[in-house]
């Protein structure tokens, strides 16, 4: 690849007698000579010197008599006649400067990389780890704000595990505010990164977190009209990432432990353990954004006959493919909850009550549509009574709530069974819904 020479200087005869003398460099005089690494700056333009020019890493600074007062690193002093006598000699020899200071700035980075996946494989707090990682990716581009998602199994979906950015809004998506035309040219790079400077209100900078086949995370860095930052950053963000995929691995690793911790064995729904948790942090969520959702509480009707009649692993076989069905018809973002025996709840962020009915009702009729094939010579045919409670309608705290959806839902099992049910709201009540 040939080498382009910035110059810099008014002399109409310097760039014509470069060109004449050395065939194989290029030279520009014009705005992207301050994109070269190489610059010549000529007897009349040391002015520019009072800030190193471009992106330059080697200046040839010519004079024919004056010499700048102050030298600075990466200057070379020539006499403008001696320079022109043989400028290949003079070029050749700033090109092999300019790859040592590459070289040194590589190996510099590596350095920096290594001592920080050093100090980070002895961190156990996953969110410290991803502030290092961010802040790190941030310093490289030299942009202020930036938010890491992290994908986390037991939400099924990317969350944030830290964020500096005082515009970033959690709205429960699966990958919130990273557009999937962006993230799939980010990860067909072939060096993860990828950015849009043209969206409206929305451009950013994009750079998957990819250990192996999964795709763990996404860096988001938003762009304003303002925003730059350096041709080598892409690189030198790549090669960062690159080196701290380990680091990345580990967290990744923890998190699925964690997950495992939060599943039930029989049904690999959640279980009691990650309701408690995630409905508290659904309720905080619901309440700093003022958004609603539901619970749907749901416990199986004479499932106690099928074990009587059958044997408890044919009752187990049973619970397992209703938890498929359920799962089935539910939305990804959707939680469901073994919450203990025979009984399911579904958690349903940004649900109102009306939403849940719809839900409860097709969870309802997925159950009962069909039996469950769960021998070959055994069918069973298994129903289910609903209770639906809403944050912040019918409760505002985790235990109101839970004792609101239980209670709609033993009014239907005291009742109809094979039916919805609604919470109670200031003593009024609710009809069940039939099937």
């Amino acid at each position: 690849m040939t080498l382009t020479i910035g110059i810099y200087g008014g002399r109409d005869d310097l760039v014509r007698r470069l060109r004449e003398a050395c065939p194989a460099w290029e030279f520009a005089a014009d705005a992207t000579r301050n994109g070269c690494r190489i610059v010549v700056v000529d007897a009349d333009s040391h002015g520019v010197l009072s800030s190193p020019p471009g992106k330059s890493l080697v200046r040839l600074i010519l004079c024919d008599g004056q010499v700048p007062d102050q030298r600075r690193n990466g200057e070379i002093r020539l006499n403008r006649t001696t320079f022109l006598a043989d400028p290949d000699e003079y070029l050749n020899f700033a090109s092999d400067m300019a790859d040592a200071a590459m070289h040194a700035s590589l190996l510099e980075q590596e350095v920096n990389n290594l001592s920080q996946i050093h100090e980070m494989m002895a961190m156990v707090d996953a969110e410290a780890v991803s502030e290092r990682i961010t802040q790190s990716v941030l310093e490289i581009l030299g942009l202020p704000h930036g938010t890491l998602l992290f994908h986390d199994p037991r939400l099924e979906r990317y969350v944030v595990s830290y964020s500096n950015d005082p515009e970033y809004r959690e709205t429960g998506e699966f990958l919130p505010g990273v557009p999937p035309g962006l993230l799939q040219r980010a990860l067909s790079s072939g060096r993860f990164f990828a950015a849009d400077h043209t969206k409206e209100g929305g451009s950013m900078v994009v750079m998957p977190l990819q250990v192996r086949d999964d795709l763990i995370g996404v860096i988001k860095v938003p762009l304003t009209p303002d925003s730059e930052y350096s041709d080598e950053a892409p690189e030198k963000v790549h090669r960062y990432l690159s080196d701290v995929a380990q680091v990345l691995s580990n967290i990744y690793q923890l998190t699925r432990s964690r997950d495992l911790a939060m599943r039930d064995d029989l049904t690999k729904a959640f279980n009691r353990r990650f309701f408690e948790s995630y409905l508290e942090e659904e309720i905080e969520r619901s309440r700093r954004y003022g958004s609603q959702f539901s619970i749907i509480f749901l416990d199986l009707d004479d499932l106690k006959m099928v074990n009587n009649f059958y044997g408890h692993l044919t009752g187990s076989r049973t619970l397992q493919e209703v938890a498929k069905r359920i799962l089935g018809a539910v939305r990804t973002i959707d939680k469901v909850v073994r919450f203990g025996g025979d009984e399911f709840c579904i958690i349903l962020p940004q649900t109102d009550q009306d939403q849940a009915m719809l839900v409860a009702n097709r969870v309802r009729r997925a159950m009962s549509a069909t039996s469950f094939i769960v021998d070959d010579n055994i069918e069973i045919s298994i129903t289910a009574s609903f209770g639906i409670a809403a944050y912040p309608i019918h409760a505002v705290t985790k235990e109101d709530l839970v004792r609101q959806a239980d209670a709609a839902m033993y009014r239907v099992k005291a009742t109809t069974k094979n039916a919805v049910g609604l919470a109670i709201v200031e003593n009024a009540t609710r009809p069940v819904s039939l099937p």
